[in-house]
């Protein structure tokens, strides 16, 4: 078993990822990440399916943004 210390390290590290990886899946984001990705395979999949890429960012932001919440309430206690 791990020490509480290490733990709540373990926690704090899980919440960050998690909450780096919501702010870069952040739906608002999508424009920025067209415009980063222009003239790339991937920009054009962005720029011709804007819809699915939009409800599949906002599915993993969800997940990642409840994940974060709960990481971080883990680590707090």
């Amino acid at each position: 078993n791990a020490a509480p210390d290490e733990s709540t390290k373990g926690s704090r590290w899980r919440a960050y990822a998690w909450g780096v990886l919501a702010a870069l899946t952040c739906p608002c984001h999508l424009p920025l990440l067209v415009i980063a990705l222009a003239g790339t395979t991937a920009g054009a999949f962005l720029s011709a399916h804007w819809g699915v890429v939009a409800v599949a960012l906002v599915a993993v932001f969800s997940f990642s943004v409840a994940l974060a919440w709960r990481a971080a309430h883990t680590a707090g206690s």
